[in-house]
């Protein structure tokens, strides 16, 4: 019982960015104990802001006469839990950053504007099937969710190509785990949000509408504080998000899945904190002490390695190779489409060289899935009509003035940027000679569209990239006109890769591979395998009628990664991969912390980055793990007026993880405004 006019010291961590070599929680007065985790109003220096308790304690008498503030206002008691009180420190420690500017991302605001009734419901076309798992998947879910003689929190990669039933584990495994408790939760997290349409009809037919929310960063604000509500009161039990749903107040998780764990969209790269969410689901499932699965066909290389020294679990799964009444499924055929022999023209001149940027293999292959009712994806790399374009003139590289990179030709006759959105006005003109006629260089989206309806007039066409899905609606439109067989040729980038289930998708084509082994960055190739794989497993799905068709065009065909993806051989590929990181220290044999500094003065971002590199080498020469390269400047060097210089620090983990010493985080804490420190960075380019 608190005595007559006693006084609690509150600990308070402010909703704002908090430099790291401050303490980052201030103490403050109020007149009765608040529980970890209350949302609060402060004073801190002359305006009022919002604050998390971390905890409180009697007030005792001090010397020195000052006077704490007192807490202005209590908005919410208990506002988050204690798991996402711990999981934000985690958080802020690993990856560096401020505990409040991590906090922002747990903070759902109350809406009381108007009673949300408008929210997605989950509604399931599909009705559940009497499916029968083969071995694998039994196995696979046996593993998951008989809990009772292993660790509570074991780690597991579930490993199999396309069409290989990763779901069906997922969903057996979460019926299996919610029999044993009913009260459980479990976390999907899906990379894109154009993976959510068909993860929702997936589980909801196998779990009640109620029961399911769906997390991600465009929906309205009422929407997710009903959906944050239904997951704080338990009555949400699967959750399905982007990795913006690794905050929610969970209350008891019986499962995470990190479905297509090799995708770099779970990277938060251009913002603080820069987090991973894969990291951050580990996080959540040590909190929780609940199974997390890792579910790809084509895994990060250091989340494979980590089998490989038991630290996650190995599962699986062979391609479905099953029948129906009408079909047996059989694994899509590979070709790779040498694109040096469409241009050449023989001595006789029977042969004429093709100057269109599909092969005439491709054509007639698209040709094939048109008069037999087949769906084609076209995967480009790249959005708009090129890549980049130069002055005829000069041959200089026409660039953004805002930002160090190439514009990209639009349909409209303007130049795009797409790191500031700057728009050239129909004239552009050479920075150097002034000169207004321009070379496009490289095939974009656009392009490839513009092609398609050259060649083939009659066919239904729709096109998927950044440009298009800006507008609202159009993912969702687009996603379920193709599943519905109201397109014939659906052309995209990454965002059509994954997900795109449709057993009546005959052709898939690799427009310009080439474009994906452009980055001179130690990521590169595991990045266009995982693409390229990704996107042939759209073809040759079950249930469909016909193989499937996978055609790679190429100007380099003697690219040794290519023979991978032929034979669909990633063990050969990750034994190629894993002894070029070990020779190099790179991950999974150590660790990199990418420092950046952005100012719109040159001198001074040359200057500053010298005297921290310098700083840095003085306190890191007596550690013979520890290497930092000097000041550089990146692949975009410029970005919306500000000029960048960056330096690789790379910690060795090959004999034993060794953490970053003391005097060298003490610095990094005291950057100033203007510095990024990004812990394992999705690019060091």
């Amino acid at each position: 019982m608190n005595t007559p006019n006693q006084k609690f010291l509150i600990d308070v961590i402010p909703i704002a960015r908090i430099p790291l070599s401050r303490q980052q929680f201030f103490s403050y007065v109020f007149d009765r104990p608040l529980p970890a985790g209350t949302l609060v109003l402060i004073p801190l220096f002359r305006r009022n802001i919002e604050g998390i308790v971390l905890g409180c304690r009697p007030e005792v008498e001090h010397s020195g006469g000052f006077q704490l503030k007192k807490i202005s206002s209590v908005v919410q008691e208990n506002f988050l839990t204690t798991e996402q009180l711990q999981l934000a420190e985690k958080i802020s420690n690993y990856y560096l950053s401020s505990l409040g500017t991590v906090l922002r991302h747990f903070m759902v605001k109350r809406v009381i504007a108007r009673v949300i009734s408008n929210q997605s419901p989950v509604i399931s076309n599909q009705k559940i099937k009497n499916i029968i798992l083969t071995k694998e998947q039994q196995l696979a879910v046996s593993a998951i969710a008989d809990t009772k003689y292993k660790i509570p929190d074991t780690k597991y990669l579930l490993l199999g190509p396309a069409s290989s039933g990763k779901t069906e584990v997922y969903l057996h495994s979460i019926l299996k785990l919610k029999k044993k408790n009913a009260s459980s939760q479990f976390l999907i997290l899906l990379p894109e949000l154009t993976l959510a349409p068909q993860a929702m009809e997936r589980y909801g037919a196998y779990f009640p509408a109620n029961e399911i929310v769906l997390i991600h960063s465009k929906i309205s604000k009422g929407e997710l504080y009903q959906s944050w509500q239904k997951i704080k009161s338990g009555e949400a039990k699967i959750i399905l998000g982007t990795r913006l749903a690794l905050f929610s107040p969970f209350q008891k998780l019986g499962l995470i899945v990190v479905d297509e764990e090799q995708d770099m969209a779970f990277k938060q790269w251009d913002m603080n904190p820069r987090y991973d969410a894969r990291k951050g689901a580990q996080l959540l499932s040590e909190l929780f002490s609940c199974p997390l699965v890792f579910g790809t066909s084509t895994p990060r290389i250091e989340t494979y390695y980590r089998t490989t020294i038991d630290k996650i679990k190995l599962l699986e799964l062979q391609r479905l190779n099953l029948q129906t009444p009408r079909s047996t499924l059989h694994a899509p055929r590979y070709e790779l489409i040498d694109m040096r022999k469409e241009k050449w023209t023989d001595f006789a001149g029977k042969k004429k060289p093709n100057l269109s940027l599909l092969s005439l293999k491709l054509q007639g292959e698209i040709s094939y899935a048109l008069s037999h009712g087949l769906q084609t994806i076209l995967f480009v790399n790249h959005q708009g009509m090129s890549n980049f374009s130069i002055c005829c003139s000069c041959k200089t590289v026409l660039r953004c003035p805002k930002c160090d990179r190439a514009v990209i030709y639009e349909e409209s006759g303007q130049y795009k940027c797409l790191h500031c959105n700057y728009l050239s006005g129909v004239f552009a003109t050479c920075t150097s000679c002034k000169g207004i006629e321009f070379k496009n260089i490289g095939i974009g989206t656009q392009l490839v569209e513009r092609e398609i309806k050259k060649l083939f007039p009659h066919a239904k066409l729709k096109r998927l990239d950044g440009a298009s899905s800006k507008i609202s609606g159009t993912k969702d439109q687009i996603f379920e006109d193709f599943q519905s067989n109201k397109i014939d040729i659906l052309i995209g980038t990454q965002m059509i890769t994954k997900g795109w289930d449709n057993p009546n998708v005959g052709l898939v084509a690799i427009v310009d591979s080439d474009s994906f082994f452009t980055s001179p960055d130690f990521l590169t190739d595991e990045r266009a395998f995982g693409n390229i794989m990704q996107a042939a497993g759209r073809t040759g799905r079950f249930g469909a009628i016909y193989p499937g068709q996978v055609l790679i065009q190429t100007y380099h065909p003697e690219n040794k990664i290519f023979n991978f993806i032929l034979n669909q051989d990633y063990a050969s590929f990750f034994q190629t991969q894993i002894k070029e990181r070990q020779a190099l220290s790179y991950p999974p044999f150590g660790k990199i912390i990418k420092l950046s500094f952005k100012d719109e003065d040159e001198k001074k971002v040359e200057k500053t980055s010298q005297l921290v590199y310098e700083k840095i080498s003085q306190l890191s020469s007596p550690y013979d793990f520890l290497s930092l390269t000097e000041p550089s400047k990146p692949l975009v060097s410029k970005i919306r007026t500000k000029f960048i210089r960056q330096m690789i620090l790379k910690i060795k983990t090959s004999s034993d993880q060794k953490p970053l010493p003391v005097e060298i985080i003490k610095l990094l804490a005291t950057l100033p405004t203007g510095w990024a420190i990004d812990v394992d960075p999705i690019s060091i380019a």
